[in-house]
């Protein structure tokens, strides 16, 4: 089992202290919403960025969405072997059920993930397909056990991804975690909890390239992949 989870996701509504910026409040005026009620997209709200914390690695929903749209699709999601949280950047988890089907048009998916912070699930009624938790990345996992925590930063030891996996995966619950954020590093908090600090690349790579090939190798090295070939075909 592979869990996955991105962590310090640069997704979260608009903070109050922005509340008051134009670029917020024509927005708020033109969708009837109020600020609060709104995600923060640098693509919007560059400007009035420029003063918050961390402020590079805030504001980029599209990754999250990038990054669910490519794992939940995958054959290890289809064979019930991954699960996947959004660890936000204001330390809240979002359980995501594997069987959701998220929208794969952007401007939908930001009405869903604003009414996922208003009404904490997803959909407001019968068995949730998205949850808001009010847990901490190391509440998360204490409640899922993983027999080991791999997070995937430039500031690990480099090596091949297949090799890395080859001996990771002989843990029967994997907990990777990957950075949901544009730019900078993960906190020295989130390193912390993590027992292998992994870097496969030589470069920064986009969020869910890293989601792909992590899935991919992971299918590859625990056999999925080819036991999949080997199954009879489904009907179209």
């Amino acid at each position: 089992m592979l869990i996955l989870v991105l962590a310090e996701a640069s997704l979260e509504t608009i903070p109050k202290k922005l509340w008051s910026a134009p670029s917020v409040k024509a927005m708020a005026k033109r969708r009837g919403k109020a600020p609060g009620e709104m995600l923060l997209d640098r693509s919007y709200h560059h400007r009035a960025m420029k003063n918050l914390p961390n402020a590079e690695k805030r504001g980029r929903p599209d990754i999250v969405h990038f990054c669910l749209l490519t794992a939940l699709s995958t054959p290890l999601n289809r064979e019930g072997q991954l699960k996947v949280y959004v660890h936000t950047i204001n330390d809240q988890i979002i359980d995501v059920d594997p069987k959701v089907r998220l929208p794969r048009n952007y401007p939908r998916f930001v009405g869903l993930m604003e009414q996922l912070f208003k009404t904490g699930r997803v959909p407001p009624k019968g068995p949730p397909l998205l949850q808001l938790r009010e847990w901490n990345l190391e509440k998360l996992i204490e409640r899922e056990k993983p027999d080991h925590v791999v997070a995937l930063t430039s500031k690990g030891e480099l090596q091949p991804l297949d090799s890395a996996l080859g001996k990771l995966a002989k843990h029967e619950r994997l907990m990777a975690l990957v950075g949901g954020f544009p730019h900078g590093e993960f906190s020295q908090k989130t390193l912390f909890l993590a027992q292998t600090l992994l870097a496969i690349d030589p470069e920064p790579l986009d969020s869910w390239t890293v989601v792909a090939r992590l899935v991919y190798e992971y299918e590859r090295v625990t056999s999925i992949a080819k036991s999949r070939l080997q199954a009879p075909r489904q009907p179209q």
